[in-house]
């Protein structure tokens, strides 16, 4: 892996990022054409994540398959030989390329076999993730953004679109293309032409960064300040996943909605990190408050055995009285028995 930069920025001891994944029809469409995957692999290199998100083109026919097909190639292509260490010298970018160019080409050759499958293709972005420093690949309009808590969102990769032809032209602004009648039409996709030109770039994400792949069914419906502010609100990246998808429905849902989000460090569950460690001055008031709280607590228990003690006497001596009564009962002479009797009799 010879294309990390020089200043290599980690993450921090005992913390780690967290992914959280998901993939929803939405309100309209009847089947899913889109899909993630995310792997993870580890080795003498550390952990490298894998996250896809391959977005089947609507209208056209088994998208679902395709989109299955091309996320499928990536990750095998470009993930799994990376294990062997005769390829950590390969930058990352090339073996994404790769990934993609092989989708591409088993795309076609599919639809060489299955003519009903005519036209399929779709869109996807990827994401290659070791510590803090990603390589993203993209074709078509499925984006890649970096949510700061410090800068803000920012869109990392560019639409391969009419509507962002139109954007770079100055004949659009972008707020324009959101709401333009040919948002949808996508002018490269895996699968179509034999030939494909992949973008790739790299990132380098800062401690308090964290990294969102989506297809345009999120996009559709949520702003760059909503993801924004869910991301940054909502530290569990699962959670944040499932409000994105939420909120993209009560817009309308009107396409597939799918999405990855790698959070930003965290601490490891059990773990304590430096920062959340006490300093002296706080370590010594907890020790303090903990004292006063053993000491409230035997007091306590003193006076709940004190009051033990004085129930325990007062039953022995009802106790004792009633041994009394009872003796003195059995002292009574026969001749009431008798007489109590004669008088029933």
């Amino acid at each position: 892996m010879n294309d990390e930069p020089a200043s290599f920025v980690d993450v921090p001891e005992g913390k780690s990022r967290k992914h959280g994944m998901i993939t929803d029809k939405g309100k309209v469409r009847e089947t899913d054409e889109d899909c993630v995957q995310t792997s993870s692999f580890s080795g003498a290199f550390g952990t490298i994540h894998f996250f896809a998100v391959a977005d089947g083109m609507g209208g056209h026919a088994k998208g679902e398959v395709a989109s299955k097909i091309a996320q499928g190639r990536v990750c095998v292509d470009a993930i799994s030989k990376m294990v062997l260490p005769e390829l950590l010298t390969a930058t990352l970018a090339d073996l994404l390329k790769k990934g993609y160019k092989e989708a591409n080409d088993r795309i076609i050759e599919y639809t060489k076999t299955h003519p009903e499958a005519s036209g399929m293709g779709t869109t996807c972005v990827s994401a290659i993730v070791h510590g803090n420093y990603v390589t993203l690949a993209n074709v078509g309009d499925s984006r890649a953004y970096v949510i700061s808590d410090t800068s803000g969102i920012r869109q990392e990769t560019t639409d391969h679109s009419l509507v962002q032809q139109m954007v770079d032209n100055h004949v659009i602004t972008p707020a324009q293309a959101r709401d333009h009648p040919e948002k949808n039409v996508i002018t490269r996709a895996i699968g179509i032409s034999s030939t494909l030109e992949v973008d790739t770039l790299q990132v380098t994400l800062q401690n308090d960064e964290s990294l969102l792949l989506c297809c345009d069914g999120v996009t559709a419906h949520l702003t760059d300040p909503d993801i924004q502010k869910i991301v940054q609100e909502t530290p569990d990246p699962d959670v944040a996943c499932r409000k994105i998808v939420d909120m993209a429905n009560e817009r309308g849902g009107s396409d597939n909605i799918s999405l990855i989000i790698l959070s930003k460090p965290s601490a490891l569950d059990g773990e304590v990190t430096k920062e959340d460690r006490k300093s002296p001055e706080e370590m010594k008031t907890v020790k303090k408050q903990n004292a006063e709280s053993r000491t409230a607590d035997n007091e306590e228990l003193l006076k709940e055995k004190m009051r033990d003690e004085k129930n325990q006497l007062k039953l022995e001596k009802d106790i004792a009285k009633q041994e009394a009564a009872q003796e003195k009962v059995q002292e009574t002479p026969s001749f009431f028995t008798d007489r109590e009797k004669t008088s029933t009799g």
